[in-house]
């Protein structure tokens, strides 16, 4: 069954973020934990892990700005 990657919440008074970079390719096998991209705000840069074992299928384009709680893969 796949799990959803949502934007976590990062801080108190952040409500969107930028995927900065994706650390793994489309399709590219994740290991849970494993950082999978970096997430900038207008505050900080955060580290995306893994939520669990499997493949990665990305929906949200590096350099898109989205709310927390988003889907990005």
């Amino acid at each position: 069954m796949p799990t959803e990657i949502k934007i976590p919440a990062v801080g108190e008074s952040i409500t969107e973020v930028t995927i900065a970079k994706w650390l793994k390719k489309d399709g590219e096998a994740v290991k849970r934990d494993e950082v999978i991209a970096e997430l900038e705000s207008d505050k900080a840069t955060f580290e995306l892990p893994a939520e669990a074992d499997g493949t990665l299928k990305i929906r949200v384009a590096e350099g898109e700005t989205i709310g927390i709680g988003t889907v990005i893969a």
